[in-house]
């Protein structure tokens, strides 16, 4: 087994089993094995393997072809190697089919490819990821804090690192973690609450705000029938502005720096959504509602307020958690819907005691 993967069975065992197994392994695989599970799991050094190809900038290419045969004959054939310093130290790097169309005088320095990509040890895996990623590798060889080579990640590893982590943005999205399905009955409860919580206070938030209209609703009936539409279509456009952002932040599409930029798109995108939603079921409105005009442009106006607020919310609610460090995920969930049932009740209902005043 690699020594990634060996590492990772090591780690999800007690630590006496993991005396009694590393015992009971070949020395040198025991001790990559160890080497490995000091890093931080979701790090570059915790999902590197130790299982690589690499010589001394000093060796010839017909030299590195003999090296060659000999590590094949104890583990896979590598695409790249890894052409280090006295010091270990990274200097450059070698696609093995290099060997073959070079004098086999040639020392590696001299054929090697020195704008090589690497990432430090202790780099997060999400970030490694976007890397490779932005720069299309199938391996990155991993350096400590010296520059010296201790590992490489995989393709089939960053696989694993991109499902990992988009699993994580999901559970967030719905107010929950991935430890879930292992996690007792009371232990999922209390996981759950504590958004559920933030959804109630949301809610009866809301009702203190249909109760100080409730003179409006009275007088008015028909305000109630497009309360849901309202709050609907509010917090579906807040989640698919806050969801966009909240998946350009985790693949580093955008940044702070950008963050105008994005709000400024949004807005546009949301005004032009709302002025068509707007116009429709302010249409309907006058031929529902029975009180004519009036209602349908409180309506029209209240739906295209909102849309652009829920719009404004979902965007700038992601940015907002990322400058406080915590998972712009959770902005997609819970707080992005509550604030926009929030606002487009507000909105609906101030809008409505103004106009129906002015309008008659």
């Amino acid at each position: 087994m690699p020594s990634d993967d060996a590492a990772d069975v090591v780690a999800d065992l007690s630590q006496e089993k993991q005396d009694k197994v590393l015992q009971l392994m070949d020395k040198e695989e025991s001790a990559d094995v160890k080497e490995l599970l000091k890093y931080p799991e979701e790090s570059a050094g915790g999902i590197m393997t130790t299982d690589f190809f690499a010589l001394n900038e000093d060796v010839t290419a017909g030299e590195a072809i003999v090296y060659l045969r000999k590590y094949v004959q104890k583990a896979p054939s590598p695409f790249f190697i890894y052409v280090i310093d006295e010091e270990r130290k990274l200097k450059g790097i070698l696609p093995i089919h290099n060997l073959i169309i070079v004098s086999p005088q040639k020392k590696l320095k001299e054929i090697m490819d020195e704008e090589v990509i690497s990432v430090p040890v202790d780099l997060d895996q999400e970030k490694v990821a976007q890397i490779v990623a932005k720069y299309n590798l199938t391996v990155v060889p991993v350096v400590d804090n010296m520059g010296k080579l201790v590992g490489i990640i995989t393709s089939d590893d960053i696989i694993d690192v991109i499902e990992e982590e988009a699993e994580e943005d999901i559970y967030h999205m719905a107010g929950s973690d991935e430890q879930e399905l292992s996690n007792s009955v009371f232990k999922i409860a209390r996981g759950r609450l504590f958004w559920l919580v933030v959804t109630l206070f949301g809610g009866l938030f809301a009702c203190l705000i249909l109760r100080s209209f409730r003179l409006a609703l009275e007088r008015i009936v028909a305000l109630a029938f497009f309360i849901p539409v309202m709050m609907d279509m509010a917090g579906n456009v807040g989640t698919q502005s806050s969801t966009v952002v909240v998946r350009s932040l985790a693949t580093s599409n955008i940044n702070f720096s950008r963050i105008w930029k994005v709000l400024f798109k949004e807005v546009k995108i949301a005004a032009l959504i709302g002025l068509m939603c707007g116009l429709g079921v302010g249409v309907i409105a006058i031929f529902l509602g029975g009180q004519g005009l009036t209602l349908g442009v409180v309506v029209g106006i209240s739906m295209f307020t909102a849309i652009l607020v829920a719009a404004l919310t979902g965007t700038a609610v992601p940015f907002i958690f990322r400058h406080f460090r915590i998972d712009p995920a959770f902005a997609s969930g819970p707080i992005v819907t509550t604030i926009n049932d929030i606002t487009a009740l507000s909105i609906y209902f101030i809008l409505a005691n103004v106009l129906f005043r002015v309008m008659g």
